[in-house]
């Protein structure tokens, strides 16, 4: 979700400063979920799609994932 978002993973856990242990993201991998085959076309129109979303309604979206994750 955070490379659909284009933003980085801790901003989807913390509100706030880069925490000092995060500062220094690591790139991705080539073996990483979403980076081959149907998980980059699948990830590519995800962007698409978000980036038409108003920024209230991507909050929304976000905030329903969290819940979702949390059970």
């Amino acid at each position: 979700m955070a490379r659909s978002l284009e933003v980085p993973m801790y901003r989807l856990f913390h509100a706030g400063e880069v925490p000092a242990e995060l500062s220094k993201m690591k790139p991705s991998k080539d073996d990483e979920f979403g980076s081959k085959g149907r998980d980059v076309d699948y990830f590519s129109k995800l962007r698409r799609l978000l980036a038409k979303m108003a920024p209230g309604d991507q909050k929304l979206l976000l905030h329903m994932a969290q819940k979702v994750g949390r059970d």
